[in-house]
């Protein structure tokens, strides 16, 4: 094994799975396709949402072996999705150089949904057959450099993979938490007794988790009214969970002023957050990741939607996506840093007693 790569072989025995029928692809070396790298090292939702993927190729090529290139921020979530995990830092040229030798020629198609001069490079190296997710016409990509870029908003993401891989349809999105995780989860969600005459209503001591972070500014719900929400519903006896990370620290901090969280799980590892999130009744955050990690750990999610497409973006049902739907959204594929027209209206209209509304329609349903 070169030296900078990692493998993470978490299920070496494989396994099938019976589902909907996919298109053949050609045989590869005269014996079907037998092996698959899946090449997906970014971001956070996207390497989620591509897990999408597992189940249909599995229903396809019975017995297959699924192994998975991605960031080592992100491998532990993969382990036991997939039969091995191939980990690598994006900042480092040697771990990607020993990620290229490791993968040389060890495949029968490749499935590159980075679309990257660097993952193209690699996919070529690891199998002949290759299959790829290109968002963009080449005039489009030239057309986004200027700001310009054209927003899709005619599939969901999970839908788009598909397409690339040349499957019918995706399957579901799926994580399994690890133990150690869940141990980690269950201390920090223990819930301290609550005064004389507090903590009953609607929630009567449920969890639910708040994740205020966003990768782009224009996605961000302002971080007062998530402590404003927080409060609002630990008044109708529910358990807040505070989710993020370091870069979220200046939202985790607008949100503590209006709201004193039951449990604290900012500086935990995403394996934790994952598991934190199965044990909640509710989600509630911006289009983010960790939307994405809520749905696939069997959580219910809200995802507050402004300028990107809740179609593409958005979790599945009973989860739900929540935009007031004004015409000038969706305006950007990714988020921005600004809005384009300076007002910012797709979140800064919404207000709180409209979310706290939707959060206990989905608490019940």
């Amino acid at each position: 094994m070169p030296l900078g790569s990692k493998w993470i072989d978490s299920n070496p025995g494989g396994s099938s799975v019976t589902g909907g029928r996919v298109r053949d692809l050609p045989l590869c070396y005269g014996g079907g396709v037998k092996s698959v790298l899946i090449i997906r090292y970014s971001a956070l939702g996207d390497v989620v949402l591509a897990t999408s993927l597992i189940e249909p190729l599995r229903a396809k090529y019975p017995g297959v072996r699924i192994e998975w290139l991605t960031d080592a921020a992100f491998a532990p979530l993969l382990e036991g999705v997939v039969d091995r995990v191939v980990s690598f830092s994006r900042r480092d040229p040697l771990s990607r150089a020993a990620a290229v030798l490791a993968l040389r020629g060890r495949f029968d198609l490749a499935i590159d949904l980075q679309n990257k001069l660097w993952s193209i490079r690699v996919a070529r190296a690891a199998a002949p057959e290759r299959k790829r997710f290109v968002r963009r016409t080449a005039w489009q990509a030239l057309k986004s450099l200027v700001g310009r870029d054209v927003v899709l908003d005619d599939a969901t993401a999970a839908e788009l993979y598909a397409r690339a891989a040349e499957l019918d349809m995706p399957g579901t999105t799926k994580l399994l938490v690890q133990p150690s995780a869940r141990e980690r989860a269950s201390q920090l969600l223990t819930p301290s007794p609550a005064p004389a005459g507090e903590g009953r209503g609607e929630g009567q001591s449920k969890w639910i988790a708040i994740a205020p972070g966003a990768a782009w500014e224009t996605k961000r719900w302002p971080a007062e009214r998530f402590g404003q929400l927080g409060k609002a519903m630990q008044s109708r006896g529910f358990k807040v969970a505070l989710l993020g990370g370091p870069m979220d620290e200046p939202l985790l901090s607008g949100l503590r002023a209006q709201c004193t969280p039951d449990a604290d799980f900012t500086n935990e590892s995403l394996p934790v957050l994952a598991a934190a999130l199965e044990k909640c009744a509710l989600m509630i955050g911006n289009d983010s990741g960790l939307v994405h990690i809520a749905q696939a750990v069997g959580a219910k999610p809200l995802a507050i939607f402004g300028p990107t497409s809740p179609r593409r973006w958005g979790p599945r049902a009973p989860g739900k996506a929540l935009s007031l739907g004004l015409s000038c959204a969706p305006c950007t594929n990714h988020g921005s840093h600004e809005c384009p027209l300076k007002h910012h209206d797709c979140l800064q209209r919404l207000e709180v007693s409209q979310v706290v509304d939707e959060c206990l329609k989905l608490v019940v349903a």
